[in-house]
């Protein structure tokens, strides 16, 4: 898994790219924890190039998220696609994230 970093406004946005699988997962863990601790409480997860997630990734998002709601955060997944969306709708986690077609949508649920 690649992962990308910028600042938009309040909004740290994470961009992540290929499979995020065991391995995928571990490296996400690791960087999310350091974001939070870091004091970050919003969190725009860039889903666009993601081919493939595991349980094991599904696990650490599901962690992420209810680490950020319990501080008073804010998670949302964009531009996540069909295949990805389908593991969602699968698991039911489709109503428990925050999902949105674009990162533009993303950012203007967020406040400012």
């Amino acid at each position: 898994m690649t992962l990308s970093e910028e600042k938009n406004g309040k909004v740290f946005v994470l961009g992540l790219g290929g499979k995020f699988d065991f391995e995928g997962a571990k490296v996400f863990g690791e960087r999310i924890t350091q974001i939070l601790q870091g004091g970050e409480r919003y969190i725009l997860l860039d889903f666009a190039d993601v081919t493939y997630i595991s349980s094991a990734g599904l696990r650490g998002l599901v962690q992420a998220g209810k680490q950020l709601a319990g501080s008073g955060g804010m998670m949302v997944l964009a531009g996540v696609t069909e295949p990805v969306r389908k593991v969602f709708q699968i698991c039911s986690l489709d109503s428990f994230f925050t999902i949105r077609p674009t990162k533009e949508e993303s950012l203007a649920l967020f406040p400012m």
